[in-house]
């Protein structure tokens, strides 16, 4: 007579699989939520020249989207598209935030002619707004020149920029970068792109002239004021 084997059945646990999906579907909703929240806060620094306004709108952020969706990359790159930026640093920050820092080019003249505003990478702005201590140039500048002048002009010390009031191009039968400033004390200048560099010793230079006004020479030699033709 055959032996009867008594087959046991294995018991399925209900109650671990029931406290994985309780916690799976937990840790989806969690995740959803995350995603779904939305920009809390937008930090600017290092502007002057744009407005917190105008970089949030450049930026995609004006109507505060998702924080997640957001590509820091893409912001960087729809800020930059704005002339007066030159660099652009984006960082996501605790509690849905991005800070955002820039660096601007400088506004260096008003070009007379054209009435428009020079920035330092030598594009021209077309801007109502009035900017304070910048150098009003008179004419028009040789192309040979030109670019040469810019950079010369956006190397000067910012406190020694605010101190010119216009620039004439003044070139001679034997220097073509030569130009004519007049300063806000009433001197006068003539400096050319070689020497442009030690405009920076200005205020230096001038006292040793006894509080005359005149004219300083900083076009030939190694721009050392060796020449100052006294006005009054």
């Amino acid at each position: 007579m055959a032996r009867k084997v008594k087959v046991k059945k294995k018991k399925i646990r209900l109650i671990p699989i029931l406290i994985f999906l309780v916690v799976l579907i937990l840790l989806i909703l969690l995740i959803s939520f995350i995603l779904s929240t939305r920009t809390k806060n937008i930090i600017i620094t290092g502007n002057s020249l744009v407005s917190d306004q105008t970089i949030i709108e450049e930026a995609g952020l004006s109507d505060y989207p998702k924080y997640f969706s957001v590509s820091t990359r893409k912001i960087k790159k729809e800020i930059k598209k704005n002339p007066y930026i030159k660099k652009v640093k984006v960082e996501r920050k605790f509690y849905n935030t991005f800070k955002i820092t820039v660096t601007e080019e400088k506004v260096l003249l008003y070009d007379y002619p054209s009435h428009n505003y020079i920035l330092s990478n030598g594009k021209e702005i077309v801007s109502d707004k009035e900017y304070l201590g910048v150098p009003t140039l008179l004419n028009h500048i040789s192309d040979t020149v030109y670019d040469r002048f810019i950079k010369k002009l956006d190397e000067l010390d910012t406190d020694i920029l605010k101190q010119i009031s216009e620039i004439k191009y003044d070139p001679s039968s034997y220097d073509e970068t030569r130009f004519f400033l007049t300063m806000n004390d009433g001197n006068y200048v003539y400096i050319n792109i070689p020497n442009f560099k030690s405009l920076n010793m200005y205020n230096q230079i001038y006292p040793n002239f006894d509080g005359h006004i005149g004219i300083l020479y900083l076009d030939s030699g190694y721009g050392e004021a060796s020449e100052y033709k006294i006005l009054k």
